[in-house]
C-alpha cells in the first residue's frame, strides 16, 4: 500500500503532496510487467539480479549488506579488462581508474575490518554481494569472515552490481544495514541507528540529499542515500526490481519531477544502468512503500532544499512515529 497525501498549499492554493511531485512505481506497473514482459526478459533479469552461489552462510538477526564489483559508473565511460588480482592492485598504475584504486578503496576495508566487526557484532552477518568475474576473491572474503553471495552478473555499469546490496530487504525478520565497501570505518555507526530506527519500531533510517539541483539542471534530491540507510525485511524487493528493472529500460517509468509552481524537470539518476540508478529505485519504489511503516531520518543543520519541507510533511503524514534527528 502507497501512502497518498493531498493537502492544500497557502501560497500556490494548488494541491500538492510526495507523490504528486515525484513519480512512483505503483502496483499497477508491477502487474504490468507481470502480463507483458517476455520468459526471454524475465530470463535477463535472473542474470542480472540472481545469485549463482552463497558461500559461508550465516544466520544472524542483523544483516551488513554490500556489493563489490569492479565496473566504470557512467554508461558513457569505456569497458575495463577482466579483472585479476593484479589488475584490481595496480589499476590506478596502468591508467585503468583515474581516482580511486579498487582493491585499496574497495577490497583492502572489507579484508581489514571485517574480522574485527564479527568480534564486536556477534549478531551481525556481513554479506557480500560478489561479481560473477570477482570469483578469486571468494577464498579472502570467506578467510575474513564475509557471507558471500556469489551473483550470475559482473554488472555492466553502474547497476546492477549496486542494486544487489538491497536484496536482503527480502528477508522477512531481519534488520538490513546499507553499506559502501569503502565505508566500513563507518559501519559500527550505521549499525547504532538500524537498531535505534527497530527499538523505535520504525520501518527503515536514512539521510536524504538534500541537493536541488545538478549542472544540467535535473533534479538531483533524494529521499535516501544508498550508502546511509537500513531498513526491516520484509518487502518483495527482487520482484519490485526486476518489475521496475523492466519499466525503466523500456522507457515506460516516467523521469521527471513535477516542481511546485509549475513546469517540470528530469531526475538526474533516473538512467540505466548509469550512476545513481540504485537510488532512483529506492526513490520512486521502496521510499512510498516503507513511508508507511515509520522513519528514522537524519539530517545536517545546514541542509537546505525545496523539495525537503514536502519530504518531511510526506514522511510524517504517513506514519506520525516517524522522527527526525540533526
Amino acid at each position: 500500500m502507497i501512502p497518498q497525501r493531498i493537502f492544500c498549499t497557502h501560497v500556490s492554493q494548488h494541491t500538492l503532496s510526495w507523490t504528486d511531485v515525484f513519480p512512483v512505481f505503483t502496483e499497477e506497473m508491477v502487474e504490468e510487467y507481470e502480463r507483458m514482459a517476455t520468459q526471454a526478459e524475465k530470463s535477463e533479469l535472473e542474470t542480472f539480479h540472481g545469485v549463482e552461489k552463497v558461500f559461508n552462510a550465516q544466520d544472524q538477526p542483523h544483516i551488513v549488506s554490500v556489493s563489490l564489483f569492479w565496473k566504470h559508473v557512467r554508461e558513457s565511460d569505456p569497458n575495463l579488462p577482466e579483472p585479476t588480482r593484479e589488475l584490481m592492485m595496480n589499476a590506478k598504475q596502468l591508467g585503468l581508474v583515474r581516482r580511486f584504486s579498487p582493491w585499496e578503496t574497495y577490497v583492502e576495508p572489507l579484508l581489514y575490518h571485517v574480522p574485527s566487526l564479527r568480534a564486536q557484532y556477534p549478531g551481525v552477518v556481513f554479506r557480500v554481494y560478489l561479481a560473477q568475474d570477482l570469483e578469486f576473491l571468494i577464498p579472502d572474503l570467506v578467510e575474513a569472515g564475509c557471507e558471500v553471495y556469489w551473483m550470475k552478473s559482473s554488472s555492466i555499469r553502474l547497476v546492477p552490481g549496486s542494486l544487489w546490496r538491497y536484496l536482503p530487504f527480502e528477508e522477512l525478520g531481519k534488520v538490513i544495514t546499507m553499506a559502501d565497501s569503502d565505508l566500513m570505518k563507518d559501519v559500527p555507526e550505521f549499525i547504532a541507528r538500524t537498531e535505534a530506527m527497530a527499538n523505535a519500531n520504525l520501518g527503515a533510517w536514512r539521510v536524504p540529499l538534500a541537493s536541488d539541483f545538478g549542472p544540467e539542471g535535473k533534479v538531483r534530491y533524494l529521499p535516501f542515500l544508498g550508502c546511509h540507510s537500513g531498513m526491516q525485511g520484509g518487502w518483495p524487493v527482487r520482484h519490485l526490481l526486476d518489475a521496475f528493472t523492466w519499466h525503466c529500460r523500456s522507457g515506460r517509468m516516467p523521469t521527471s519531477v513535477n516542481l511546485p509552481g509549475g513546469g517540470q524537470s528530469l531526475i538526474e539518476q533516473a538512467h540505466w544502468p548509469d550512476y545513481g540508478f540504485e537510488e532512483w529505485f529506492l526513490t520512486a519504489v521502496m521510499y512510498p512503500r516503507v513511508a508507511g511503516s515509520g522513519v528514522l531520518t537524519f539530517l545536517q543543520p545546514t541542509d537546505q532544499s525545496v523539495f525537503l519541507p514536502l519530504d518531511i510533511e510526506y514522511v510524517t503524514w504517513a506514519n506520525s512515529n516517524s522522527e527526525i534527528f540533526y
